[in-house]
């Protein structure tokens, strides 16, 4: 074939694409391109005080020996006593539950070769203070009966779902508030909602005070609980939102 020829029939095929491409957009299936509606993107977040309304606090003992039998003892006769002191507050039984119970192996690193010296017995419970003035009580009980470990405290409410809502809704009001601002300040006006969005789900920032085994003795001497302040729940919500401009 000529290179005329091969011109030729390459011609023809560009012909007969664009005449398949142009019978496509006459067809009733055919769908065509529509351009994108402006809009406004806007953010709200609230945020919704409460006060506490009941404490949780993690007291545990930790034991060490060379024999892992005589930790485990130790570690018993310790945590009955911690309990037993809570119950005599008032605490309710199921308002105490162990959060951890652990034995791991000590070792001493300073030769060429680690060598077993003994065992450390950790447990830990977790009390429901249902009475948030009774917390100082419970703490300096806990740390008489020999508590030498605490994972914290924390202070929560039971009114934690409703501020949410309260603080969502409010998330909305300011984004749509923003979003009409922008809009009114461009010489346009708001349209209707495209699309919301919750951005975090519940966050709260509670009022918490903490302790590590290091320094329960220094709890235990100065009564730390008599110290201790509940403070207030800041709950926060944040949305999303997307508007048409209305034309």
């Amino acid at each position: 074939m000529t290179q005329r020829a091969r011109l030729a029939v390459f011609d023809k095929m560009i012909i007969a694409v664009l005449l398949v491409l142009m019978a496509m957009l006459f067809l009733p299936g055919f769908v065509r391109a529509e351009s994108v509606a402006p809009t406004i993107s806007s953010y709200g977040t609230a945020t919704i005080s409460v006060q506490p309304d009941y404490a949780v606090i993690v007291a545990g003992y930790s034991a060490d020996n060379a024999d892992v039998l005589v930790a485990q003892q130790e570690n018993a006769e310790k945590m009955t006593a911690i309990i037993e002191a809570v119950k005599a507050l008032g605490v309710d039984e199921k308002d105490i539950a162990t959060s951890n119970f652990s034995v791991e192996s000590i070792y001493d690193y300073r030769e060429s070769v680690p060598k077993l010296v003994g065992y450390r017995v950790n447990n830990n419970i977790t009390i429901y203070v249902r009475d948030i003035l009774n917390v100082p009580t419970v703490l300096n009980a806990c740390f008489a009966a020999g508590a030498n470990q605490s994972y914290g405290l924390t202070f929560k409410s039971t009114k934690e779902g409703e501020a949410y809502q309260q603080a969502l809704s409010e998330a909305v009001k300011i984004a749509m508030l923003k979003a009409d601002v922008m809009a009114k300040a461009s010489g346009s006006a708001l349209g209707k909602v495209s699309s919301i969005k919750e951005i975090q789900s519940g966050y709260v920032t509670y009022a918490s005070y903490a302790n590590t085994r290091g320094v329960m003795e220094d709890a235990k001497a100065m009564g730390i609980g008599d110290t201790i302040m509940s403070g207030t729940l800041d709950i926060q919500a944040q949305v999303e939102m997307v508007f048409e401009i209305a034309e």
